[in-house]
């Protein structure tokens, strides 16, 4: 798990408007690609392990077919109201659009992945 404060190798930071991009791949079996926003509140024990549970999800059942985007409540406020968020840890898919918003430290595996579509085989 990442300690507090440190941020992933893998990631750039937007400055100015508390994003981060994680790195992700081009999909090259031709499977469908997720994109999330995942709104955290900074070093908040909920927000790390969020932050810890959605990029193990991602590297493991979504390898290379992912992007996340965190967006730090603390740093862009308004970015956070313009999506209504009022609540952190708070994952928004962007894409495929299935109108799915999760609230929480994404720990129950099971009920993330099924809110995913996922089958647990990255299908």
């Amino acid at each position: 798990m990442p300690r507090a404060g440190r941020r992933p190798a893998t990631s750039t930071r937007n400055r100015g408007r508390g994003r981060t991009r994680a790195k992700t791949e081009s999909s090259a079996n031709g499977s469908q690609t997720y994109a999330f926003r995942l709104f955290v509140a900074g070093s908040e024990p909920n927000s790390v392990t969020a932050r810890h549970n959605l990029t193990y999800l991602c590297d493991k059942y979504l390898k290379g077919r992912h992007r996340i985007d965190i967006v730090d409540v603390f740093e862009s406020a308004a970015v956070a109201l313009k999506h209504r968020v009022l609540v952190t840890p708070t994952l928004i898919v962007l894409k495929p659009k299935l109108g799915v918003t999760l609230l929480g430290n994404l720990s129950e595996t099971r009920q993330v992945l099924a809110s995913l579509r996922l089958n647990g085989n990255g299908r």
